[in-house]
């Protein structure tokens, strides 16, 4: 092989074989440990006890990855949002009331891996035990683990949540240069999604319009807002019948411009093969509540997310399509219960889109490094009219988003609402139960060609489909769905 050669086949297969390379790479939430165990006494028995349920998960591989772990303490697990407030945390009871949240994802979490976890050997199968003791251990260690002010000192330091790049592919694949390029192709699709972003109807389509189930009076969002008991850090508890109330008044309208089956949404569902597939013989949204930090207000963030069985292939070497596809739509209402911002997603992450109603302005100067596509939003009167998300076939792109009449929806199918816990333990093909993502937070089966070019910006596996919570929304700089001051960075109220 000459010189000449020989340089070309380094150019050529270098890239791949680092991306081979970092492939594997991935940001697991691992379990910790808390320093009593080995103890004789009971405290010793539940750090002994976490230690072993943890060891279960991990080798059983049915770790929950949407929250990550607070070290040294193993009844406790924190996210963006709770990790924000690391400081107001000061006082007694915020102090108390931030610690029972953590230990409330941290139980959550539990639930479905316990779940998740293989049967033992033999008849008893006591998940509802294991539940209880994780319960009544979690309190009697959080008891002793902040009886004085010095030891209450000590958790926010602790208290982190990693964000979603890899330092090593960015290093590797010479960042400052590759992100030049995928800056280049972002503000091309940005371009692009301007041109055919609309507040109308699209004209010319043949559709799917999936509706919300109708299931009796919609209640009134502001009183239901505005009069939800708030904990000392301010956070809205809302009961589930209120809960489940906001996310029916605010459900959309799905409309898919329809070419086949893949542009049905549906339930994901485990094969007798292993492999995940979207059943689209029933149509279903997932909701999820989170929250945004906008200015001095903590605001309620209703998600409902879709999956679509595929983002159908144009051809072999397509680096987009592939198995499993799905769209995330966002309201953030305000403190009177109105919506204020309009988001989308795709359930990878890509695609980010805000749509402001008029009453929010862009800031002049956004500091992301990769600026997000701020569109609008129509106006919409949520007791008359209910917004409707359009998008076009195979790519699911958003095209339109635009208010309908609630009482005028024509050929359409029904769906129904289900809590987005669900797809955290589904039922297998050998009566088990399992997530519907890895370890890893990734929807197996899912990824796609583009995790080969894409690898230095430090996204694991751009493309593929991942658990909420665990989403970067930028392939240059940083930036995250949950993140709950975006609203704020991006925002500010209209005069």
């Amino acid at each position: 092989m000459s010189k000449i050669d020989s340089l070309g086949f380094r150019r050529l297969f270098l890239p791949a074989f680092l991306g081979l390379l970092l492939a594997g790479c991935a940001i697991i939430p691992a379990p910790t440990r808390s320093a009593r165990m080995g103890g004789s006494d009971p405290l010793g028995g539940c750090a002994d006890f976490f230690a072993s349920l943890d060891h279960r998960t991990m080798e059983a591989r049915v770790l929950d990855p949407g929250a990550f772990r607070v070290e040294g303490y193993p009844y406790l697990r924190v996210n963006r949002f709770l990790a924000s407030f690391h400081q107001e945390a000061a006082d007694k009871v915020a102090f108390t009331a931030w610690v029972d949240r953590m230990q409330a994802i941290d139980q959550e979490a539990r639930k479905y891996e316990i779940a998740n976890l293989p049967p033992p050997p033999g008849p008893t199968n006591d998940q509802a035990g294991l539940n209880a003791r994780a319960t009544s251990c979690g309190n009697l260690l959080k008891a002793a683990d902040f009886r004085d002010s010095e030891q209450q000192a000590a958790l926010p330091k602790m208290v982190t949540v990693p964000d979603e790049y890899l330092t090593l592919p960015r290093v590797l694949g010479l960042y400052p240069i590759t992100s030049l390029f995928v800056s280049h192709g972002v503000s091309n699709w940005h371009a692009e999604a301007r041109k055919t972003f609309s507040t109308e109807p699209p004209v010319g389509w043949q559709t799917i319009r999936y509706v919300p189930a109708q299931t009796g009076e919609l209640s009134d969002d502001s009183r239901i807002v505005a009069s939800a008991k708030r904990d000392a850090l301010g956070i809205p508890n809302y009961p589930s019948t209120d809960l489940e109330a906001l996310f029916r008044i605010h459900a959309p309208v799905w409309e898919v411009q329809a070419e086949a089956e893949y542009d049905r949404i549906g339930i994901p569902i485990w094969t007798s093969k292993g492999e995940l597939h979207i059943d689209t013989r029933q149509a279903r949204t997932y909701t999820l509540l989170s929250f945004a930090r906008f200015g001095k207000e903590i605001l309620t963030q209703l998600n409902y997310i879709i999956w679509f069985p595929a983002r159908p292939k144009v051809n072999a070497l397509d680096i987009y399509g592939g198995e499993l596809d799905g769209v995330n739509f966002r309201v953030t209402l305000d403190k009177n219960g109105a919506p204020l911002l309009y988001e989308t997603i795709h359930n990878c992450g890509c695609y980010y889109e805000a749509y402001p109603t008029r009453r929010l302005k862009a800031r002049e100067k956004i500091v992301y490094a990769e600026p997000p596509l701020i569109l609008k939003a129509p106006e919409l009167a949520p007791s008359k009219e209910i917004m409707t998300v359009a998008m076009e076939s195979r790519t699911h792109y958003v095209q339109h988003l635009y208010p309908a009449a609630r009482q005028s929806q024509p050929e359409s199918a029904a769906y129904d609402l289900m809590d987005y816990g669900e797809l955290r333990s589904l039922p297998d093909s050998n009566g088990g139960r399992r997530s519907m993502f890895s370890p890893d937070s990734l929807a197996p089966g899912s990824e796609r060609l583009e995790r080969w070019i894409l690898w230095p910006t430090g996204v694991v596996s751009p493309g593929a489909m991942r658990q909420w919570g665990r989403h970067a929304v930028a392939f240059v700089g940083e930036r995250h769905f949950d993140d709950p001051f975006s609203m704020d960075k991006m925002f500010i109220e209209n005069d």
